[in-house]
């Protein structure tokens, strides 16, 4: 979305596809809490099975662009517009459900851990890329 926003003032992006955009920083920070938990219960048989991990709160694509944007100009680069459209005016090859949301009720409840709502964790990676230190090259 930076790299268009260069370039364009206006981008179209789908707005009927919901999910849980997540960072990586933030699957990182959990997945280390995860481990230093089966450390301490390795025989627990409740732990074992399958765990989704997703960043709190929901969006569609168009709203996830929308936040890049919103905080974008906060470092220098220019307001692009987010133009929502729907699935059919964007056609890929790949198949994408409408609503891709997923429950972390089984995270919180076995390890206590919650990802950060994906708006908060957008801004700080907007942040990360464009802040001060990534104008240095730093990063």
């Amino acid at each position: 979305m930076l790299r268009l926003g260069e370039t364009r003032d206006q981008v179209s992006v789908v707005a009927d596809q919901r999910g849980s955009p997540t960072s990586a920083l933030d699957i990182a920070d959990a997945a280390i809490k995860i481990a230093e938990a089966f450390l301490g219960r390795a025989n627990d048989p409740a732990l074992p099975g399958i765990y989704h991990m997703t960043g709190s709160g929901e969006g569609t694509w168009a709203d996830f662009a929308e936040q890049i944007f919103s905080e974008a100009p906060k470092y220098g680069r220019r307001h692009v517009a987010v133009r929502r459209i729907s699935t059919s005016e964007y056609p890929t090859p790949a198949y994408r459900p409408p609503n891709s949301v997923l429950s972390n009720e089984k995270l919180q409840r076995m390890f206590g851990i919650s990802l950060p709502d994906w708006r908060d964790s957008t801004s700080a990676c907007v942040e990360r890329l464009l802040g001060s230190s990534a104008r240095t090259n730093k990063i």
